[in-house]
């Protein structure tokens, strides 16, 4: 690695890739709670912004020379905890499945939010469990890499507050997107890849922008899948639990991997 990982740099990224989606959004005029609404709203409220943003991640990484670890994880977990993000891609597809006919959307529209969806699954994961986890493993055990790799995925979705989303459903997504966290913590080590965690996270994103709503208004029967999420969400507290309490850290025996002083 050029720069050695720093908790600091972590939040340098963070700001920036913040600052980048806040200056877009402004400039484009986003009212967050229409961005799903028509083709041009994902283009202008999505794909533009994380796409600039991504960039941005993608140029710091690069320099930084952090891609190996951010994508590779040498920590494990058990092979059963493969049922958290198997538990969590359930949901999606009872979206799909039983939106797809009612929601009657656009090729367009389904193009550019895939583009879109993809861009936020590889942009969010990098930034909080990608690069930034490199950054906060750098200066901090796995606990507390794990602990603000998860609040920095919630804060991230704060933004939303200054663009027309109401304070309720911020704080609500807030929680919601650091629990979902550690669905994504356990899936990079159960996978060994953060690959696995962005295309799970842009399935998720995509089905329930294109489909849930409309799988929602058909009363769709399909739709009791999405209760597997929250057997995902407290597998997933467990598999952290039991990981995190592995004597102490697995890095600790790698000596290239120890924390800095």
């Amino acid at each position: 690695m050029r720069v050695e990982p720093r908790p600091l740099i972590t939040v340098g990224l963070a700001i920036g890739y913040m600052v980048i989606v806040a200056i877009t959004w402004v400039v484009v005029g986003l009212d967050y709670d229409s961005v799903g609404d028509s083709t041009s709203n994902i283009v202008q409220g999505i794909v533009l912004p994380v796409a600039l943003a991504s960039v941005f991640l993608a140029a710091a990484t690069s320099y930084l020379g952090w891609w190996g670890p951010a994508i590779h994880e040498e920590l494990t977990a058990p092979r059963w905890l493969w049922l958290v993000p198997v538990l969590m891609f359930l949901p999606g597809l009872g979206s799909l499945v039983g939106g797809l006919g009612p929601a009657d959307r656009a090729a367009s529209y389904l193009f550019w939010l895939g583009v879109g969806t993809l861009l936020v699954g590889f942009g969010e994961e990098m930034l909080t469990r990608g690069t930034g986890l490199v950054g906060l493993r750098g200066g901090l055990r796995e606990p507390m890499a794990w602990f603000f790799s998860c609040l920095l995925f919630g804060l991230v979705h704060a933004l939303n507050l200054f663009f027309g989303q109401s304070l309720g459903s911020t704080l609500q997504q807030i929680v919601f997107a650091f629990v979902a966290g550690s669905v994504f913590y356990i899936t990079r080590r159960v996978a060994g890849s953060l690959i696995v965690c962005m295309v799970l996270h842009a399935w998720i994103d995509f089905t329930t922008f294109a489909f849930s709503d409309a799988a929602q208004d058909a009363e769709s029967p399909l739709l009791v899948l999405s209760f597997f999420q929250w057997f995902a969400f407290v597998l997933a507290i467990v598999g952290v639990v039991k990981v995190l309490r592995r004597g102490t850290d697995q890095r600790e025996s790698t000596p290239d991997a120890q924390p800095a002083v």
